[in-house]
């Protein structure tokens, strides 16, 4: 475990550097560079196959990828209606090259995404679970996740206020990611899927949509970090994880050999 921790506080620390000017370029290298590498070498010195990381095309793999992306995306969209109706969010309109913005974050998304859920869940999550437990390993890898996003919080500015409620958001996410990773047999598709679908719709709010948000902040969060930074967000991660529990509901009589660990 020691080596997991250390690659944990190295990749914090990489990543705590772009709140020093100048040194951004180093962030991004422990971001894209360090993280999975870091995370492969983690679990090449825990004695894992790579063939244990849950990356090869399976069953109902293409119905989990398709269907958890656009819900995810729904459910963050839901966020946005929700606090529309109550006449707390508009947009300011489209960007005029949506389109090309479009497409250019979903190949960001779906790196960055890969990218988390390879660290989070296929490699930090399955030692804390196989040696913690179900559920106390699950909640310190979704713990770990949320505060992972403290440096980048700091950076785009979020009020200090928010931030407690961005970190238990996160957490969140992390703990409904994690259920997804445990529940579909620990296979990354299903979670990477989410959390692309999450992060795109709400970058497309924010960045081509133009957000604006005007309601108690504390609810509604800020547009530079929505919807994670209110606590609206939980209502769309409340739908991510009924969604989740739909997929991966099991036919009776099936052996669900990873949810019968949800109780240790």
């Amino acid at each position: 475990m020691i080596w997991l921790f250390a690659y944990y506080a190295l990749l914090l620390g990489g990543l705590a550097v772009m709140l020093i000017d100048g040194l951004g370029w180093v962030a991004f290298l422990a971001y894209f560079a360090g993280m999975p590498l870091g995370a492969l070498a983690v679990w090449w010195l825990n004695r894992r196959s790579l063939a244990a990381l849950g990356t090869a095309p399976y069953r109902g793999m293409l119905r989990q990828v398709v269907v958890g992306m656009v819900g995810a995306a729904a459910a963050a969209g839901a966020v946005y209606a929700l606090l529309a109706a109550a006449g707390w969010a508009s947009l300011a309109g489209p960007e005029r090259a949506v389109g090309r913005f479009l497409i250019l974050l979903a190949g960001q998304q779906l790196l960055v995404a890969g990218v988390e859920e390879l660290a989070f869940r296929g490699v930090l999550q399955s030692l804390l679970v196989d040696r913690l437990g179900g559920a106390r390993g699950l909640g310190a890898a979704s713990a770990l996740f949320g505060a992972f996003h403290l440096p980048n919080l700091l950076y785009q500015g979020v009020p200090a206020g928010l931030i407690p409620i961005a970190l238990i958001a996160l957490t969140a996410m992390g703990v409904v990611f994690g259920a997804a990773y445990e529940r579909s047999d620990r296979r990354l598709a299903f979670p990477v899927a989410l959390h692309a679908g999450w992060n795109i719709a709400a970058y497309t709010l924010e960045d081509g949509l133009g957000l604006r948000l005007n309601g108690p902040a504390w609810l509604v969060g800020r547009p530079e970090w929505f919807p994670e930074s209110g606590l609206a967000s939980l209502v769309g991660l409340a739908l991510v994880g009924g969604l989740v529990w739909v997929l991966t509901a099991r036919p009776s009589g099936e052996p669900a050999a990873r949810v019968a660990e949800w109780g240790r």
